[in-house]
């Protein structure tokens, strides 16, 4: 079944006649479509509403019909106006459907003053949240790119070479092996810097005996990935990255389909408390990963998610001493009916 035929079932089961689709992400996920504008679903049909800088980008989507609209009546087949102008002229609908989660607060005040609201963000977060093959393959191969660009920033390591070098080596080559972007800026920590785990790289060299840590994503044809790798030096660090990586592999050996998404955070998190670093695991054990970096399941303590075949998940712990250093290490995973299948990128040495 084609993604627009689920979305169409779930207005259906929901009973509704028209929804509103919006968001870059939601759109590229039902339509390949990236650009500004909204995916209307009435009367059993579905239109995509774009403004007039998009025509000719809209133009290339052919599974829907398209409607463009402009401040100024420019043609007879334009709407005059903004986007709530020609959602007024489509939906007639009392009830709207509504990922609730792709609005930002002007426009869910026109809907929701406009239309009675029904909410189905839930259900489309499940539907993306299982991928299909087209998808996991898009991540593989972001995943190969990704692994690409750490073991160039692994060579290119030395007294010489900052953090801001090192994270632009890294965007480089995974551009020019088939990139289109990054999934999310690249982390390139030295030293203490890898005591903050969303540390943006800056001026700081590379000194002798430093931990090295990079947490980067290559973005293949819409789809991310992520990989995080921690790089010790002394035995102080070496005793805590074998805490970390014994959390993250039970972690791993855990997840299944049909496991609760917050038992796997409470194994990992299990082993790092028991060593006595339980305060220093400051964030969830991992997350979805597909259009965006950070989509659904959660992995954290207080998830009600379930893990189901084809989701696309990580599994990254971390420890982290103010100061001194940290230390996380990161995969991204196929869950399956048994063991997951493991994207790694580099080999998870010290």
């Amino acid at each position: 079944m084609s993604r627009l035929k689920k979305l169409e079932a779930i207005f259906e089961d929901k009973k509704i006649n028209c929804g509103i689709i919006l968001g870059s992400p939601n759109l590229f996920y039902f339509l390949e479509y990236s650009g500004a504008g909204a995916l209307v679903y009435c009367d059993s049909k579905f239109t995509l509403v774009v403004p007039a800088l998009e025509m000719y980008r809209a133009g290339d989507v052919k599974s829907v019909d398209v409607v463009v609209y402009y401040p100024s009546k420019i043609a007879d087949n334009v709407i005059e106006g903004n986007l709530f102008k020609a959602l007024e002229k489509i939906v007639k609908s009392e009830y709207v459907g509504l990922d609730v989660n792709w609005n930002d607060a002007n426009t869910f005040r026109f809907l929701s003053e406009k239309y009675k609201i029904i909410d189905i963000s839930t259900e489309i977060s499940k539907m993306r949240s299982i991928k299909d093959d087209e998808e996991l393959d898009r991540i593989r191969r972001a995943g190969e790119i990704t692994a690409t660009a750490i073991k160039m920033a692994m060579e290119k390591l030395d007294n010489n070479v900052n953090e801001k070098q090192i994270a632009g080596i890294i965007d480089m080559t995974m551009k020019t092996v088939g990139a289109e972007d990054y999934a999310f800026p690249s982390i390139v920590a030295f030293g203490e810097n890898t005591a903050y785990p969303h540390h943006i790289p800056t001026d700081r060299y590379l000194k002798e005996g430093d931990v090295v840590l990079f947490d980067v994503g290559a973005k293949y044809k819409g789809y991310c990935f992520d990989s995080t790798r921690t790089y010790v030096f002394n035995n102080e660090a070496k005793k805590i990255y074998e805490i970390v990586l014994q959390a993250q592999l039970e972690a791993i050996d855990y997840v299944k389909d049909g496991v609760y998404a917050s038992e796997v955070d409470g194994v990992a998190r299990k082993v790092i408390e028991k060593a006595g670093y339980g305060k220093y695991f400051i964030h969830s054990t991992g997350h979805g990963v597909g259009i965006e970096i950070h989509e659904s399941p959660t992995i954290s303590m207080n998830s009600k998610d379930i893990l189901r075949e084809n989701m696309v998940i990580t599994i990254e712990p971390g420890i982290y001493l103010k100061g001194r250093f940290g230390v996380r290490i990161e995969d991204t995973l196929i869950v399956t009916k048994n063991k997951p299948i493991v994207l790694e990128t580099t080999y998870k040495l010290m």
